[in-house]
């Protein structure tokens, strides 16, 4: 079971973070994407909490920061949304939407058990001219 589990969270991690690779690779203009043609698919790039035994970590809240405004950029969750999160330490970092075309912003995950936050993890992410994606950081973190 814990194996099968963690197989379906490694190919979910693999395939968000291939997604994002650009649509339109011979574009010599960053800016110019009126002529990439991009999937429908939803990007959501997530962060994989265990602990020491390998065992998902139940956060009761988390945060996900602008480093450079310190706004809020969290993805909010429906309950049973936030259900699942616990159940597989799975927790949004980034998705399609939630910059403009081809930025890219340092942010931080932190996560919170009983109020006090318990891990905080560093990120780069950009976009490309269709969807979101990792430029730097650790998905897999371990507390």
């Amino acid at each position: 079971m814990k194996n099968t589990r963690q197989l379906i969270v490694a190919t979910v991690i693999s395939l968000l973070t291939i997604a994002p690779i650009s649509c339109n690779s011979d574009d010599d203009s960053n800016s110019d994407c009126q002529d990439a043609i991009c999937t429908t698919v939803l990007v959501r790039i997530m962060v994989s909490i265990t602990d020491q035994n390998q065992d998902p970590v139940a956060l009761d809240s988390f945060k996900v920061v602008n480093r450079e405004n310190g706004n809020d950029m969290t993805i909010a969750l429906t309950p049973s949304e936030l259900a699942a999160a616990q159940q597989f330490g799975q927790y949004p970092l980034i998705e399609d939407g939630s910059l403009g075309v081809n930025q890219e912003r340092q942010i931080q995950f932190q996560g919170f058990v009983n109020n006090q936050e318990v891990i905080s993890s560093d990120y780069t992410v950009g976009t490309d001219c269709c969807h979101v994606g990792l430029v730097d950081g650790n998905l897999q973190l371990t507390l």
